[in-house]
């Protein structure tokens, strides 16, 4: 343990009872590291016994942990401090003793994030101030370090196709590969192909034994898949990352596709995806190299694609700070585009790509739900498996903004939808409760806007991402194209989660007829209907204000308009399917390609 910084001793008490907030602290900091990479560690044992239920249990307690232990050392920091606990002088000299404690620590920046965490959770919504926290100084900002200790290179010199089989050879598994040899011969292919429209000289220097192949030493686990994650690099410096998706079938291990190129490789961290679990102890300095490898990736982007999702939070915060202070003052907070929501108010500012989501502080009919209600729909989809489909989303509380960017329109608004959860103090606007979610383009005015090769491709993947969805137990609820987005892969994700449920928690059903023609002409039911009811025929409601888009929909997908479609599904849940999803295209598959 870091040995404990001499202070002054003008008052000894306080002296005294900071040493021990900042010691508490630091223990439970170490234990949940120390649970987090523990529960990690078993990431390659659940995919060589293709142990995937444990593999989405594994997930979800990973990301309990923090929390837990947060809560854990809050309690004991409150029995540690007894009077000194809301003496902010007593806080402000046990950050500098656990500044100093943590100085040369590996995982300094996550430390600092975990003793920001546990002050917000005792002060709780008392004024704080940025003096007791680290976050904005740049002292307390993470500076790229070496990652020399956590790559390994095999260089050309053997030939591109022996580093290639080195490379494989050197990944240790318990179980062997089904057909190597042809994984190899396929992977050797591609690469050199992707090479050679994607970066010239590194292909060049491929055909001349130049150069070398590095890859990341710890291996990437997610849902059914292990990533080698790595890079071709030329001598002169040119290089191309990759990612190989490897897979474990009945039959043995398969290579079932590679990524190439930094475009690529951000379909495979992209923010609708669940988080990997790389066995390291090192996590900031995989951050440094996985920038190196996706360049135009945030660090907090990459925090949350290892599951470091709080201290994503803290880098977050200071991308929002840095990238407001270097706009221009003509940038300002706006509603964002698309169809105002009957249970959240949603803007942005230009030049940043999330948007800031706050509960409304009433519901507008027929919302019928409670803030808490749609603060427990947002937790279940961070403990689900977002299969690609599902936009992450980062939860603050009392978040800061500069007051001057926003306009009058927007906090007449906002004094009249979230009245409830807004403070103006000084030159802030603080939020004392929002989400941050990625910012795209609504799908219902995305189809207005393309043509109709664009249109027909997204309603074929409209579809497919409910389907999707489905097989992963998640029922969408509110399916309108409003609430569904397009990245700029031109990808369906969803991001409106206020009645958002497990699929299994459904009855779907079938309209029943009628002999009474009245009948189906009242405003009344003319049958009962319990809650969890639902009818698939009806969902043709959805596209209502497009014909076009209805017809290309039901060409691809008119069994969502069956109640057996559905009922199919859950019965497909019940007996323990889960679904395949790759986080690549189809044609990017080993077993699409044929190899001369």
């Amino acid at each position: 343990m870091p040995s404990t910084p001499l202070t002054s001793q003008h008052n000894p008490v306080q002296t005294v009872v900071a040493t021990k907030l900042a010691r508490a602290i630091f223990a439970g900091f170490e234990a949940m590291f120390a649970q987090f990479l523990n529960i990690t560690l078993g990431a390659q044992s659940r995919f060589e016994q293709r142990q995937y239920h444990e593999v989405q249990a594994a997930m979800r307690e990973r990301l309990q942990v923090y929390e837990r232990l947060v809560k854990q050392v809050s309690e004991a920091v409150r029995v540690i401090a007894y009077d000194e606990l809301d003496c902010p002088q007593t806080w402000q000299r046990a950050k500098n003793i656990y500044g100093e404690m943590v100085k040369e620590h590996e995982n300094q920046p996550i430390a600092h994030t975990f003793f920001n965490s546990t002050f917000g959770a005792i002060w709780d919504d008392k004024k704080i101030r940025t003096v007791h926290l680290f976050v904005l100084k740049a002292k307390y900002r993470g500076q790229p370090r070496s990652y020399e200790g956590l790559v390994s290179r095999i260089s050309l010199k053997e030939g591109f196709d022996q580093a290639i089989k080195a490379l494989l050879n050197e990944q240790v598994f318990r179980v062997p590969f089904e057909d190597l040899s042809s994984d190899l011969t396929k992977l050797q292919a591609t690469l050199t192909q992707g090479a050679q429209q994607q970066c010239r000289q590194v292909y060049e220097l491929i055909n001349l034994n130049d150069g070398y192949i590095e890859y990341a030493n710890s291996h990437f686990y997610r849902n059914k898949a292990c990533y080698v994650i790595g890079r071709c690099i030329a001598k002169n410096g040119d290089n191309m990352p990759f990612a190989i998706a490897i897979l474990n079938t009945p039959d043995g291990l398969t290579i079932d596709a590679v990524m190439m190129g930094a475009d690529q490789l951000s379909l495979l961290f992209g923010f609708a995806r669940t988080y990997f679990m790389v066995d390291t102890d090192q996590p900031a300095r995989y951050v440094d190299y996985l920038s190196v490898l996706m360049p135009h990736k945030q660090r907090f982007e990459l925090f949350n694609a290892i599951g470091f999702i709080k201290h994503a939070k803290t880098e977050f915060y200071r991308y929002k700070v840095d990238t407001t202070k270097s706009s221009p003052a003509e940038y300002t907070y706006h509603l964002a585009p698309g169809t105002p929501g009957m249970v959240m108010l949603v803007f942005t500012i230009d030049g940043l790509d999330y948007v800031y989501k706050v509960i409304k502080d009433k519901f507008s009919a027929p919302k019928t739900a409670t803030k808490q209600q749609v603060k427990d729909k947002y937790n279940f989809v961070k403990q689900a498996d977002r299969v690609g489909r599902l936009v992450d989303t980062h939860e603050f509380r009392y978040l800061a903004f500069d007051l001057s960017r926003f306009s009058d329109e927007l906090l007449i608004q906002m004094k009249k939808h979230i009245g409830d959860s807004l403070v103006i103090s000084g030159k802030a606007l603080i939020l004392k409760h929002v989400y941050v979610e990625r910012k795209m383009t609504p799908l219902n005015l995305y189809i207005n806007q393309c043509n109709s090769q664009s249109l027909q491709q997204v309603m074929l993947d409209y579809g497919k991402a409910i389907k999707e969805l489905a097989s992963a137990n998640i029922f969408a609820g509110d399916m309108l194209m409003k609430n569904f987005g397009v990245t700029r892969w031109g990808r369906i994700v969803f991001y409106d989660y206020d009645e958002i449920c497990p699929l299994t928690d459904c009855n779907f059903r079938d309209v029943p007829n009628t002999q009474n023609a009245l009948e189906e002409l009242s405003s009344h039911s003319y049958f009962d209907i319990d809650q969890n009811d639902i009818f698939p025929s009806q969902f043709k409601v959805f596209f209502s204000a497009s014909n076009s888009a209805f017809n290309h929909f039901n060409h691809y997908h008119s069994d969502l308009f069956t109640a057996k479609y559905w009922q199919m599904i859950q019965q497909g849940i019940e007996q323990g399917q889960l679904p395949d999803v790759y986080p690549y295209k189809q044609s990017w598959r080993f077993n699409t390609m044929s190899v001369n």
